[in-house]
Protein backbone atom coordinates (compact mmCIF):
# COMPACT_ATOMS: atom_id res chain seq x y z
CA UNK A 1 0.00 0.00 0.00
CA UNK A 2 1.29 3.44 -1.12
CA UNK A 3 2.31 5.96 2.44
CA UNK A 4 2.64 9.14 0.77
CA UNK A 5 3.87 10.28 4.56
CA UNK A 6 7.07 7.89 4.42
CA UNK A 7 10.00 9.63 3.14
CA UNK A 8 12.43 6.65 3.16
CA UNK A 9 12.75 3.26 4.48
CA UNK A 10 15.82 1.86 6.46
CA UNK A 11 16.94 -1.14 8.05
CA UNK A 12 19.99 -1.93 10.58
CA UNK A 13 21.24 -5.17 12.04
CA UNK A 14 24.34 -4.98 14.19
CA UNK A 15 27.10 -7.55 13.66
CA UNK A 16 29.38 -6.16 16.66
CA UNK A 17 28.56 -3.76 19.20
CA UNK A 18 28.25 -0.11 18.20
CA UNK A 19 27.43 3.25 18.71
CA UNK A 20 25.59 4.80 16.04
CA UNK A 21 25.34 8.86 15.56
CA UNK A 22 22.15 10.11 14.82
CA UNK A 23 21.83 13.45 13.54
CA UNK A 24 18.94 15.60 13.48
CA UNK A 25 17.46 15.88 10.01
CA UNK A 26 13.60 17.01 10.62
CA UNK A 27 11.77 14.11 10.62
CA UNK A 28 9.95 11.94 12.68
CA UNK A 29 10.45 8.54 12.38
CA UNK A 30 8.61 5.43 13.04
CA UNK A 31 10.74 2.54 14.11
CA UNK A 32 10.70 -1.03 15.19
CA UNK A 33 13.07 -2.07 17.42
CA UNK A 34 14.57 -5.50 18.09
CA UNK A 35 17.32 -6.65 21.02
CA UNK A 36 18.68 -9.48 20.77
CA UNK A 37 16.85 -11.65 23.06
CA UNK A 38 14.09 -9.55 23.68
CA UNK A 39 10.30 -8.34 22.89
CA UNK A 40 10.46 -6.22 19.87
CA UNK A 41 8.73 -2.99 20.21
CA UNK A 42 7.59 0.15 18.08
CA UNK A 43 8.17 3.40 18.65
CA UNK A 44 7.86 7.12 17.04
CA UNK A 45 11.35 9.20 17.22
CA UNK A 46 11.46 12.76 18.44
CA UNK A 47 12.95 15.86 17.02
CA UNK A 48 16.10 16.38 18.83
CA UNK A 49 17.92 19.24 18.98
CA UNK A 50 21.35 18.11 19.02
CA UNK A 51 23.30 14.72 17.34
CA UNK A 52 22.98 11.99 19.98
CA UNK A 53 24.53 8.17 20.07
CA UNK A 54 22.31 4.96 19.75
CA UNK A 55 24.37 1.47 21.38
CA UNK A 56 23.50 -1.14 19.35
CA UNK A 57 24.41 -4.63 20.69
CA UNK A 58 25.34 -7.68 18.94
CA UNK A 59 22.49 -9.35 17.09
CA UNK A 60 19.87 -5.87 17.66
CA UNK A 61 17.81 -5.18 14.53
CA UNK A 62 16.02 -2.18 13.53
CA UNK A 63 13.70 -1.17 10.40
CA UNK A 64 12.58 2.04 10.34
CA UNK A 65 9.99 4.96 8.50
CA UNK A 66 11.44 7.99 7.66
CA UNK A 67 8.35 10.12 7.84
CA UNK A 68 7.72 13.68 5.89
CA UNK A 69 8.35 17.01 8.27
CA UNK A 70 5.16 18.02 7.34
CA UNK A 71 3.45 14.29 8.38
CA UNK A 72 0.95 14.88 11.36
CA UNK A 73 0.98 11.43 13.14
CA UNK A 74 -1.67 10.13 15.27
CA UNK A 75 0.66 8.46 17.43
CA UNK A 76 -1.56 6.60 20.07
CA UNK A 77 -3.88 4.60 17.61
CA UNK A 78 -1.07 3.87 15.20
CA UNK A 79 0.99 2.42 17.96
CA UNK A 80 -1.69 0.82 19.95
CA UNK A 81 -1.99 -1.32 16.12
CA UNK A 82 1.15 -1.69 15.99
CA UNK A 83 1.95 -3.37 19.09
CA UNK A 84 -1.02 -5.39 19.23
CA UNK A 85 1.39 -7.74 16.92
CA UNK A 86 4.22 -6.58 16.59
CA UNK A 87 6.53 -8.76 14.34
CA UNK A 88 4.09 -7.08 11.52
CA UNK A 89 6.08 -6.82 7.75
CA UNK A 90 6.34 -3.80 6.24
CA UNK A 91 3.08 -3.94 3.76
CA UNK A 92 1.36 -3.95 7.07
CA UNK A 93 3.03 -1.31 8.90
CA UNK A 94 2.82 1.21 5.53
CA UNK A 95 -1.25 -0.09 5.32
CA UNK A 96 -1.22 1.33 9.27
CA UNK A 97 0.57 4.55 8.46
CA UNK A 98 -1.24 5.29 5.63
CA UNK A 99 -4.44 4.64 8.16
CA UNK A 100 -2.78 6.59 10.95
CA UNK A 101 -0.48 9.46 9.53
CA UNK A 102 -1.60 12.56 6.86
CA UNK A 103 0.09 15.39 5.38
CA UNK A 104 -0.14 18.66 6.63
CA UNK A 105 0.03 20.90 3.65
CA UNK A 106 -0.24 24.45 5.45
CA UNK A 107 2.50 22.82 7.84
CA UNK A 108 4.41 21.46 4.84
CA UNK A 109 4.18 25.26 3.10
CA UNK A 110 5.95 26.43 6.32
CA UNK A 111 8.36 24.74 7.19
CA UNK A 112 9.44 25.10 3.18
CA UNK A 113 9.52 28.84 3.63
CA UNK A 114 11.29 28.58 6.67
CA UNK A 115 13.79 26.53 4.88
CA UNK A 116 14.54 28.70 1.92
CA UNK A 117 13.49 32.05 3.08
CA UNK A 118 16.59 33.54 4.79
CA UNK A 119 15.31 33.60 8.16
CA UNK A 120 12.19 33.40 10.39
CA UNK A 121 10.78 37.42 9.69
CA UNK A 122 11.15 36.64 5.78
CA UNK A 123 9.64 33.32 5.95
CA UNK A 124 6.85 35.00 7.70
CA UNK A 125 6.43 37.58 4.91
CA UNK A 126 6.66 34.95 2.33
CA UNK A 127 3.52 32.94 4.05
CA UNK A 128 1.50 36.37 4.72
CA UNK A 129 1.18 35.55 8.61
CA UNK A 130 2.03 36.90 11.91
CA UNK A 131 4.50 35.74 14.36
CA UNK A 132 1.78 34.29 16.74
CA UNK A 133 0.02 32.24 13.88
CA UNK A 134 3.64 30.69 12.43
CA UNK A 135 4.47 29.90 16.47
CA UNK A 136 1.59 28.35 16.98
CA UNK A 137 0.93 26.33 13.78
CA UNK A 138 4.82 24.92 14.61
CA UNK A 139 4.26 24.05 18.23
CA UNK A 140 0.80 22.56 17.85
CA UNK A 141 2.59 20.01 15.03
CA UNK A 142 5.82 19.67 15.58
CA UNK A 143 6.84 20.61 19.44
CA UNK A 144 9.52 23.09 17.63
CA UNK A 145 9.36 26.66 17.53
CA UNK A 146 10.49 28.66 13.77
CA UNK A 147 13.51 28.87 14.57
CA UNK A 148 14.52 25.91 15.27
CA UNK A 149 13.57 24.75 11.70
CA UNK A 150 15.08 27.69 10.07
CA UNK A 151 18.40 26.83 11.87
CA UNK A 152 17.80 23.31 11.42
CA UNK A 153 17.32 23.95 7.20
CA UNK A 154 20.66 25.98 7.15
CA UNK A 155 22.57 23.95 9.17
CA UNK A 156 22.20 21.03 7.32
CA UNK A 157 22.79 23.18 3.95
CA UNK A 158 26.19 24.53 5.21
CA UNK A 159 27.30 20.69 6.67
CA UNK A 160 26.42 19.25 3.45
CA UNK A 161 28.47 21.65 1.79
CA UNK A 162 31.73 20.85 3.38
CA UNK A 163 32.13 17.92 0.60
CA UNK A 164 33.24 20.86 -1.19
CA UNK A 165 36.75 22.57 -0.54
CA UNK A 166 35.28 25.69 -0.37
CA UNK A 167 37.03 27.49 2.25
CA UNK A 168 35.65 27.66 5.49
CA UNK A 169 34.80 31.40 6.01
CA UNK A 170 33.42 31.39 2.44
CA UNK A 171 31.07 28.70 3.48
CA UNK A 172 29.86 30.86 6.32
CA UNK A 173 29.19 33.75 4.19
CA UNK A 174 27.28 31.78 1.36
CA UNK A 175 24.96 30.22 4.21
CA UNK A 176 23.76 33.50 5.95
CA UNK A 177 26.40 33.33 9.20
CA UNK A 178 28.07 36.34 10.50
CA UNK A 179 31.53 34.74 10.25
CA UNK A 180 33.18 31.76 10.26
CA UNK A 181 33.02 31.25 13.91
CA UNK A 182 29.42 31.57 14.11
CA UNK A 183 29.06 28.57 11.41
CA UNK A 184 31.45 26.28 13.89
CA UNK A 185 29.20 27.34 16.56
CA UNK A 186 26.05 26.15 15.38
CA UNK A 187 27.29 23.10 13.54
CA UNK A 188 28.59 22.01 16.55
CA UNK A 189 25.22 22.83 18.55
CA UNK A 190 23.70 20.72 15.87
CA UNK A 191 25.94 18.34 15.17
CA UNK A 192 28.61 18.03 17.59
CA UNK A 193 31.70 18.42 15.26
CA UNK A 194 33.23 21.67 13.99
CA UNK A 195 33.02 22.26 10.61
CA UNK A 196 37.24 20.92 10.24
CA UNK A 197 36.20 17.81 12.11
CA UNK A 198 32.83 16.95 10.24
CA UNK A 199 34.56 17.23 7.20
CA UNK A 200 36.28 13.98 7.83
CA UNK A 201 33.79 12.35 8.73
CA UNK A 202 32.16 10.93 5.74
CA UNK A 203 29.91 8.85 7.58
CA UNK A 204 28.33 11.40 8.81
CA UNK A 205 28.20 13.72 5.57
CA UNK A 206 26.37 10.64 4.15
CA UNK A 207 23.93 11.15 6.71
CA UNK A 208 23.61 14.59 5.61
CA UNK A 209 22.86 13.67 2.08
CA UNK A 210 19.79 11.19 2.92
CA UNK A 211 16.54 12.16 2.11
CA UNK A 212 15.06 14.46 4.85
CA UNK A 213 14.33 17.99 5.79
CA UNK A 214 15.99 20.75 3.36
Amino acid sequence: MDAPAVLACWRSHAVEAVDATVLPDGCRDLILSCPNGARPAWFVSDLPTGAYTVRSEVGDRFVGFRLRPSARIAEAPLLAALRARPERDEAEALALIAEHVRLDARLDEALQALATAGGVLPARRQLGVGERTLERLLHTATGRPPRYWHGLARARRAARALATAEPLADLAAQHGYADQAHLTRELRAWFGQTPAALRRRADLLALLAEPAYA
